[in-house]
């Protein structure tokens, strides 16, 4: 096997460069960037028929969320 040029030497040396820096990257961001967002709905009805064609109805409704980041 042929020993490498100084060119070669230096495309590989960029290369392991570059591969450094796309794994050190990715772990940032699954170490760093993790959160999570959860949103919960609650509903609440209540019917109530009265005398003839009157219809009452009371809705309420609670929208929740939540972002929490990890530690």
């Amino acid at each position: 096997m042929k020993p490498l040029t100084d060119i070669q030497k230096q495309r590989l040396v960029k290369a392991i460069k570059y591969l450094a820096l796309a794994i050190a990257t990715a772990i940032a961001m699954a170490l760093g960037l993790t959160s999570c967002n959860v949103t919960r709905t609650i509903t609440t009805e209540s019917r109530s028929l009265t005398r003839g064609d009157t219809a009452i109805i009371i809705q309420t409704k609670t929208i929740e969320s939540y972002n929490a980041e990890k530690n």
